[in-house]
């Protein structure tokens, strides 16, 4: 987590240090990427980077949390649907809303997927927790997702899906949006006993 004084610094400031380390992360890995190369490169002293992260695992974890926000402002906030026509609407809209992001965005797909590859969390994975969470809870009120045999354990099992299908979109960028749409409602619906979209 970044130091107090790197929220002081004016808005375009931080986007600019940001940008510098996204394209070096995203270039050379986190762990070939140079620190001393990136401050140099974004015009601030070696002093004031300590000053700001305590390094660049400290950096990079801002890079990644960048990156997240964006993807999932992409995604949108889940609406509460009344119907299972809706319910896979809203989803495969929401992952071509993500595909296109990343792809419009390769940097921040490179900085998720080494993150993913890492096996780290970031702190905006609980908004899409949340996202999640809200599409099961609305899913089983509307009887889209069979709750059996246990209604949690779907829940679990939904991020799953989820979450091993983002590591494989990440990790597959020439993928089309189409095929990973496919993918997530196919297995999904095998999971929730749902006829398929």
């Amino acid at each position: 987590m970044p130091l107090p004084r790197y929220h002081r610094l004016p808005a375009d400031t931080r986007a600019a240090i940001l940008g510098v380390a996204r394209a070096h992360f995203a270039r050379d890995g986190k762990a070939a990427a140079s620190f001393n190369q990136i401050i140099a490169e974004a015009n601030i002293s070696k002093t004031s980077a300590y000053h700001y992260f305590d390094g660049k695992d400290d950096l990079f974890g801002e890079v990644v949390a960048d990156a997240a926000q964006r993807t999932l402002a992409a995604l949108g906030p889940w609406t509460e649907v009344t119907g299972a026509d809706g319910l896979w609407e809203q989803l495969t809209t929401g992952a071509r809303r993500l595909r296109a992001q990343l792809r419009e965005h390769p940097d921040d797909r490179a900085v998720l997927a080494e993150q993913q590859r890492a096996g780290g969390g970031h702190e905006d994975e609980d908004a899409g927790e949340d996202w999640i969470g809200l599409l099961v809870a609305n899913g089983l009120r509307i009887g889209v997702i069979d709750p059996e045999p246990d209604a949690p354990l779907v829940a679990t099992a939904t991020r799953g899906i989820f979450d091993a299908l983002d590591r494989w979109a990440l990790d597959h960028p020439e993928a089309s949006e189409e095929s990973v749409t496919d993918a997530l409602t196919t297995l999904l619906a095998r999971l929730w006993g749902a006829p398929r979209p």
